[in-house]
C-alpha cells in the first residue's frame, strides 16, 4: 500500500470524522503496538514510521513534541496541516505530558493506513480496469472533464521536464474532413463498402483528441525518451476518463500518417510527430458491459528478480 500525496482526501480530516479523535473514554482505543505486532506481521508502513520516528526525534529521547509530529506526518505523505498534527497530539498525548512516543502513535498510524489503503484500492482498480472502449454514445463529454484528464496528462513523467507533448482536441468540422480523407483512401483501394461503413463510423466518434511529440533533430535518444513520456500521457488521459465514467480507444489509422492529415490537424511536421488519435466518450452500454481481454501473461511470466 502507498499513501498518495496529491490525494483530494486528507486522510487525517477523514479520521477526525470517524471519531478517532474523540476523547478515549468516548470511544474504544484500538489495540496497541505490541497487541498489533502479535496478531499479525507488521507492515513495511509501520516498520517505515518507526525509522521516520528516529529521524525526527533527534535528540534520540524517545518522545516527539507537536512540531515534530507534523513534521512526521509530512514526511509519512500524510496530508495534514499542523493544525492538523496539533489536534491528532492532543488526542495522542493523554496525560498531557507535552511529548508522544511511538507506541502512543502506532496504533492511530495503523487505522491511517486501513484508510489508506480504500484509496490505494480504488486508483490499482482504475488502472486494472481500464479497458478499450470501442462503441460509444452521442453524447458529448464536457469540456471541463476534459481539462481534467489533460491536466492528469501532463502530469506524466518526462525526462528533465522536458514536457515533450501536444494535445490537439478536433472538431466536429475537422473530423468530417478526416472522414473524407479516409473515404477517398479506401476507395482508392477499392474497398467501396468499407469505405462508406468506416465514414459512418468516424463521424459516430463523439470526442477526438490528437496527440503530438516533439522532434529533437541530433539526439535520437532524447526523442525516443520524450515519446515514452508522451506515452505516458496518453496512458494518464484515458485512466482520468475512466475514472469519471468516460471510455477511449488510442487510434493510429493509415489516415494519420498522412501529410494531409497532419496539415488538417495543425502538426508541423518539421517539429513535431503523431503520437496517437484518442477517441473518447461515453461508452454504449457503460463501461462494465465491456468484456475485458484476457491477458496472454501473468506477473511471473514478465516478473524477472536477478540478485
Amino acid at each position: 500500500m502507498a499513501f498518495v500525496p496529491t490525494s483530494p482526501l486528507n486522510l487525517v480530516h477523514t479520521l477526525m470524522r470517524q471519531n478517532t479523535f474523540l476523547p478515549k473514554e468516548g470511544r474504544s482505543r484500538i489495540l496497541s503496538s505490541s497487541s498489533i505486532t502479535c496478531l499479525r506481521a507488521v507492515s513495511a508502513e509501520e516498520i517505515h514510521a518507526r525509522e521516520v520516528f528516529s529521524i525526527v526525534d533527534a535528540d534520540t529521547s524517545g518522545a516527539i513534541d507537536a512540531t515534530e509530529l507534523g513534521e512526521m506526518l509530512r514526511m509519512l505523505d500524510l496530508d495534514a496541516k499542523q493544525s492538523d498534527a496539533d489536534a491528532l497530539f492532543k488526542y495522542l498525548d493523554s496525560e498531557g505530558t507535552g511529548a508522544i512516543k511511538f507506541d502512543d502513535f502506532a496504533p492511530w498510524y495503523a487505522e491511517a493506513i486501513s484508510a489508506a489503503e480504500v484509496i490505494s484500492e480504488t486508483v490499482r482498480s482504475n488502472i486494472i480496469g481500464r479497458r478499450t472502449i470501442s462503441l460509444f454514445d452521442q453524447t458529448p463529454v464536457s469540456d471541463e472533464t476534459f481539462r481534467r484528464a489533460i491536466e492528469c496528462a501532463i502530469a506524466a513523467p518526462n525526462q528533465s521536464m522536458s514536457e515533450p507533448w501536444r494535445f490537439i482536441k478536433i472538431g466536429t468540422e475537422t473530423v468530417k474532413e478526416i472522414a473524407r480523407m479516409n473515404t477517398d483512401i479506401l476507395m482508392d483501394s477499392g474497398l467501396w463498402e468499407a469505405a462508406g461503413a468506416k465514414q459512418l463510423r468516424l463521424l459516430s466518434i463523439p470526442g477526438w483528441c490528437v496527440v503530438t511529440s516533439k522532434l529533437t533533430p541530433g539526439d535520437p535518444q532524447a526523442e525516443e525518451e520524450d515519446f515514452a513520456a508522451t506515452c505516458c500521457a496518453m496512458q494518464n488521459f484515458m485512466l482520468s476518463m475512466w475514472s469519471e465514467g468516460i471510455g477511449t480507444k488510442w487510434m493510429r489509422g493509415p489516415v494519420t500518417k498522412t501529410p494531409e492529415f497532419a496539415k488538417l490537424c495543425g502538426i508541423n511536421t518539421e517539429e513535431e510527430k503523431f503520437v496517437g488519435c484518442i477517441w473518447y466518450g461515453f461508452a454504449s452500454g457503460g463501461l462494465t458491459n465491456t468484456t475485458p481481454w484476457q491477458r496472454k501473461k501473468s506477473i511471473n511470466d514478465v516478473l524477472h528478480i536477478v540478485p
